[in-house]
């Protein structure tokens, strides 16, 4: 119901208690009494996205139990309650799961990690895996297919690696508060892997940027029931701050064939969120939300910036006149606090005028250096968020 429909309702409600008992019964002078219609609360999402969940080699020496088993959950224990505090959380996992016939588990250059990950970061609140990225077929075509089946078996939502033809041209579609959110999903590469692996992978096992069509893949989402679209595009270059052209025009072209939001990642470092316009093949300008690279959340590297990402916030909220909008952007400034025998992502404003017990000097300085560089990279309209 419009504002001043209910402006209108209210009035004659009031007027109608006014008036003699007997006459509200018969309908008096103003007739019959209005029936008023229910006012429906208008729905909202809010949404929370990471960069990359990565697990190299110290992180595997860490994680490995005296009996043999892996327990990720300490790594992500500081962190935890940022990731599950909203209605929704998405995260890039840069890893397979499973392990590929008898070969060890392993970090960079040919990522697998065992299921025991999907544990920690399925408690931490996260609900769903873009698949899509440059390590996916680091155990081959197969190695994709058991990753996707443990994924799938933890019981998250996911999209951008598919173990089938049918389930590449599936829409994704997920409701979050009533809200339909269609995903799209896709890597630039695959660090050339595809030629080492079942044809399949070409075909459909993976969903590759150059393929995309990305205005029939969005009408296909509207289709589907979406309200909303979020692209997850693993793009770019490595250690770079910045996007490049090609990556804008990329970006630009998602938002002027329907898409809402952009969550990049890749280069590995945090780089610019904005909202950005693109005009439509129609002549329309549309605007969306675009974060460019949300750094790394979680890993080993040690290149200045490689330390911080982010945990981006927004909240989809429908309009009053119909439609969605994308509002309240923010984001949790993380570090990855890295020692002997530990490897953690924590909120650096949380701990920036506190350290958590048993951090060096030299970390607390540097934790105290990377949210400054984040604050100094993001626009001042992006709101830093404790936890």
């Amino acid at each position: 119901m419009r504002t001043k429909d209910r402006i209108k309702a209210v009035c004659l409600l009031l007027a109608l208690l006014c008036l003699p008992a007997g006459a509200r019964a018969e309908g008096g002078a103003f007739g019959a009494a209005p029936t008023l219609e229910p006012v429906v609360p208008l729905r909202s999402a809010r949404i929370r996205s990471v960069g990359d969940l990565m697990v190299h080699k110290k992180q595997l020496e860490i994680a490995r139990q005296p009996d043999g088993s892996y327990d990720f959950h300490p790594q992500y224990a500081l962190i935890a309650d940022s990731l599950a505090d909203a209605d929704y959380t998405i995260a890039n996992l840069e890893t397979t799961i499973g392990q590929y016939e008898n070969r060890p588990y392993s970090g960079f250059p040919m990522f697998n990690t065992p299921e025991s990950l999907l544990d920690a970061v399925r408690d931490a609140g996260v609900d769903f895996l873009t698949l899509a990225n440059n390590h996916m077929l680091d155990r081959y075509f197969e190695g994709m297919v058991k990753t996707v089946d443990n994924v799938e078996a933890w019981g998250f939502d996911f999209g951008g690696a598919n173990r089938s033809p049918e389930e590449q041209a599936a829409p994704k579609v997920v409701a979050v508060n009533g809200i339909n959110i269609g995903f799209l999903c896709y890597t630039q590469m695959t660090n050339g892997m595809e030629d080492w692996s079942n044809a399949a992978v070409k075909t459909y096992g993976v969903n590759y940027l150059r393929k995309a069509n990305i205005s029939e893949e969005v009408q296909r989402l509207r289709e589907a029931g979406a309200d909303v679209v979020i692209a997850i595009p693993h793009w770019g270059e490595e250690y770079f701050r910045r996007p490049e052209s090609y990556v804008v025009a990329w970006g630009r072209k998602m938002i002027a064939a329907g898409v809402d939001v952009v969550l990049g990642s890749h280069p590995h470092m945090v780089q610019p969120v904005e909202f950005v316009e693109a005009q439509t093949d129609g002549g329309e300008t549309r605007r969306g939300l675009v974060a460019w690279s949300m750094g790394n959340f979680i890993s080993n590297m040690t290149k200045r910036y490689t330390d911080s990402g982010i945990i981006l916030e927004f909240t989809i909220q429908e309009r009053q006149d119909g439609g969605f909008g994308i509002e309240g952007v923010g984001c949790v400034p993380i570090y990855c606090w890295k020692r002997d025998d530990g490897i953690q992502a924590i909120s650096s404003l949380k701990y920036l005028d506190d350290p958590p017990e048993g951090m060096s000097s030299g970390a607390y300085g540097r934790m105290q250096d990377s949210y400054w560089e984040l604050r100094n990279l993001l626009d001042e309209s992006i709101a830093m968020l404790a936890e």
